[in-house]
């Protein structure tokens, strides 16, 4: 067999200091990010049995505040004014703190992070007010789909493991009227949180002498602790249930098939990885393409939920289609593991396989690269495949619940019923394994020498990169339901084939427009249009015909998403646009809509069009803007949640530099003041914002324990605090320095780049707008700042989306 490609590892990935502190430390030259993870080995399943949550209790608390840096200018709002990333994870037996920073700032980005970790405040005051931030977070799952169906797997486990016990904490379980409750969470972080149970992964431009150098600054404080060794986990077999019924209370059908496993090694992950890839190709003959013909499945993938000590619970994740047998689908899953298994080793395609992840890997952000699990070996994929057998196997399907809840597994109320076993169904499927990519070595295309949409210059540091952006508006009869959908799977196959070759491709209705974006080696993404361009004027009419189902799928999925999410992936789409036409989509109603339409569009860099496109050519216009208080009204169960948009009516390089100004000061203050001091709940965000062609700032927040109205009047009140708070200090200039090098390091991703440069062509700016709004914000003065504040105080236009109606006759509403 032959040897697996080696995917860049740190040249010393078993360093360690002397307190016990693990390093891994990669170089990455080119990139002007660097990350840093820091794994715990200490989760869930390693807490006090009288506290359940503890272990994501602390998760939570350590944020708030350290010996050398105050909660606000602990790592959260530090990341934030950088327009960085950051978040946390508890797992079952170990705990995730991660971030991503301009590489400069990655040392003051570490020293926050270790230091919070070693020396967290843990004040009594800020104890209470987590706990209620928690609450909020506990609520907000107990409607999740993939939180009760994690619920339900764990029930059907043999009875006593650890998986099926209450870990996410809530006010109940995590009682700080309990003396004994604060001896305990400093001892679990005491017996935890030390040099001796941490990796610490830092991913960064600087070489790996400088971030060993870092790492010992920064790590080599915390004391060594007294090792600790894990107690081995019960077994997870024999099942109590095989097949299972999960009602959900909102959200499309899904069907999970989990499998148990024992007696894995390390490479699992990677392995899991692999085979997820393979799982979810939607080249033809393979499981994906299966599935998608017999109307089974829209999608599947391949997830680890649990693995310790070599148990997992490995899970297959499928878009069920409506009314589809359950059955039928497990068979299906099972028949294709059966083939992976006697096709092993693969010959080629497993060479060829590990040479498109490792090309993935190349393509990662450092955060991503940081968390990335590495390649594969075939032994571990060979492990993880002997045991992916139908006696390990648990089928959970869901569906709306038709009753209340009549059990409890892992602290959530289910509405859970046992199935009996289906009659054994079966395959007649030919598998084959993905066939050689064409687009990895493309054929050489020249560049035409004119262009159908024009043309701006890439960046020179990217060279032979590409990006194409199309926009078709439709005519009179608008946009067919389900247009987008239906070429998407149409679609599929190639953008797949695409995506491996470094060509990221999507298309999808966007206010009342068909859009279609490519980006990537001009080569391949040339290759890739020319073979796209005839399906999307004449494509399969079976994938045409299953647009509308695919669309209200897709609602049906989006409503089992937090109120929050809901109110953010509409926006969009609330500035109305042209209507759709009926749900009918055939060939006749597909050439009627390219007859009619009108398009626009942009290329970035080393590409060009030579080819005729359908529609016709149409002048790019600004938007018109929002003008006065829209109030728009969605119908989302659950939470109350709102979000408010304030959007620039003229677009100069003046006000969107203040706007940005202000919203890079103003969003540390909201988490503080929301999330923090009033405890509403843990969803929400803050921040300027681009939405299609508009751009402005946006405030969002869900809660728990808060009617809309409540909602809408805490941001009232914050704008006003904050305008106090902005009339005695003024934003320092290292805001702007940092504002400033975002807007640089956008000029350096040839990605985020030629997005910018689309974005900036549908606003109707100049090719110059960049320079022009860097300048601008090195003058932005206070006042203007103050000016823009008041004006969102007194009435600025702002489109709102909410849960409930207008609290207040001033809005303009819409249904």
């Amino acid at each position: 067999m032959s040897s697996p490609i080696a995917l860049p590892e740190p040249q010393s990935p078993d360093l360690q200091l002397a307190n016990g502190l693990r390093l891994r430390l990669l170089c990455r030259p080119n990139s002007n990010l660097g990350a840093a993870l820091v794994e715990v080995a200490g989760g869930s399943h390693d807490e006090p049995v009288d506290f359940p949550g503890l272990a994501h209790f602390l998760e939570h608390l350590v944020f708030l505040g350290s010996r050398d840096f105050s909660p606000e200018q602990g790592l959260i709002p530090f990341v934030q004014r950088l327009g960085g990333r950051v978040n946390a994870s508890t797992r079952a037996r170990s705990t995730r703190f991660f971030c991503e920073v301009p590489a400069p700032e990655l040392a003051a980005a570490l020293a926050r992070l270790m230091d919070m970790l070693a020396n967290p405040l843990l004040e009594t005051a800020a104890l209470w007010r987590e706990r209620e931030v928690l609450q909020a977070e506990y609520s907000a799952r107990a409607r999740d789909p993939q939180t009760l169906c994690e619920a339900a797997l764990a029930w059907a486990l043999a009875p006593g493991h650890p998986l099926a016990d209450f870990h996410a904490g809530n006010a109940a379980s995590l009682a700080l009227e309990s003396s004994a409750l604060e001896p305990a969470l400093r001892r679990f972080h005491r017996e935890h949180y030390q040099p001796g149970r941490m990796c610490l992964t830092l991913v960064a431009p600087q070489s790996e002498q400088a971030l060993l150098e870092m790492a010992r600054r920064f790590g080599e404080a915390g004391v060594a602790g007294p090792r600790r060794t894990q107690t081995p986990p019960p077994a997870m077999l024999p099942l109590r249930a095989r097949r299972l019924r999960l009602g959900l209370p909102a959200g499309a059908a899904r069907v999970q098939l989990a499998f148990v496993l024992d007696g894995q090694g390390e490479g699992l992950e990677a392995a899991v990885h692999l085979l997820d890839s393979l799982m979810a190709d939607p080249a033809p003959g393979g499981l994906q393409s299966r599935l998608g013909y017999l109307d089974l499945s829209d999608g599947l993938r391949l997830r680890l939920n649990y693995a310790h000590a070599g148990q997992a619970l490995v899970v297959v994740d499928c878009e069920r289609v409506a009314g589809a047998d359950g059955a039928q689908l497990e068979t299906e899953v099972l028949a294709w593991l059966a083939f992976m298994r006697r096709g092993a080793p693969w010959q080629d395609a497993w060479d060829g396989r590990l040479a498109l992840l490792q090309r993935q890997f190349a393509a990662l952000e450092p955060l991503e690269l940081a968390q990335a699990p590495g390649l594969s070996t075939p032994d571990d994929l060979l492990a993880l495949l002997e045991q992916l057998r139908p006696e390990r196997l648990i089928r959970l399907e869901t569906g709306p619940a038709d009753g209340a809840a009549n059990l409890e597994s892992a602290g959530f109320p289910l509405h859970l019923a046992v199935l009996k076993d289906s009659p054994v169904a079966t395959s007649v499927a030919s598998w084959r394994l993905p066939p050689a990519n064409r687009y990895l070595d493309p054929l050489p295309v020249p560049a035409p020498q004119a262009s159908l949409v024009p043309l701006r210059p890439g960046l020179a540091d990217a060279p032979q990169q590409g990006a194409l952006f199309l926009h078709w508006s439709p005519g009179a009869n608008g946009l067919p339901l389900g247009l987008a959908d239906g070429l998407q799977r149409a679609l599929r196959p190639t953008l797949g084939a695409a995506a491996q070759a470094g060509v990221a491709g999507r298309i999808e209705a966007q206010q009342g427009s068909l859009a279609l974006e490519l980006l990537g080696p001009s080569g391949a993404l040339r290759q890739v249009f020319a073979d796209l361009l005839p399906i999307l004027q004449t494509p399969p009419l079976r994938a045409l015909a299953q647009g509308p189902r695919l669309r209200q799928d897709a609602l049906l999925r989006e409503a089992g998403e937090l109120p929050i999410r809901q109110l953010l992936a509409r926006l969009p789409d609330s500035w109305g646009g042209d209507p759709q036409a009926p749900a009918v989509l055939d060939p006749e109603a597909l050439a009627r809509f390219w007859w009619q339409s009108r398009w626009h569009g942009l290329g970035v860099g080393d590409v060009g069009l030579d080819l005729e496109l359908p529609g016709l050519p149409a002048a790019s216009r600004a938007p018109a803007g929002q003008g006065g208080r829209s109030w728009r009204h969605l119908p989302v169960e659950g939470e109350a949640a709102l979000l408010l948009f304030y959007p620039l009516d003229a677009i100069s390089a003046d006000t969107e530099a203040a706007m940005r100004l202000l919203a890079a000061w103003l969003e540390p203050a909201f988490h503080l003041r929301l999330r923090g001091e009033l405890q509403l709940g843990y969803a929400l965000a803050c921040g300027f914002r681009q939405v299609g062609a508009r751009r402005g700032l946006l405030f969002a927040v869900q809660s728990p324990r808060e009617s809309v109205a409540g909602l809408l009047g805490h941001l009232q009140d914050f704008l006003q605090i904050q305008q106090r708070r902005l009339m005695g200090q003024a934003p320092q200039q290292a805001l702007v320095r940092s504002l400033d090098a975002q807007l640089a390091r956008q000029g350096a991703s040839f990605a985020t780049y030629a997005r910018q440069c689309w974005f900036d062509r549908q606003a109707g700016l100049p090719a110059d707008y960049q320079g022009q709004l860097r300048q601008a914000l090195a003058g932005a003065s206070p006042e203007a700042l103050r000016q823009l504040l008041g004006q969102l105080i007194g009435g600025a236009s702002c489109l709102a989306l909410a849960t409930a109606c207008a609290p207040t006759p001033d809005w303009q509403t819409h249904a």
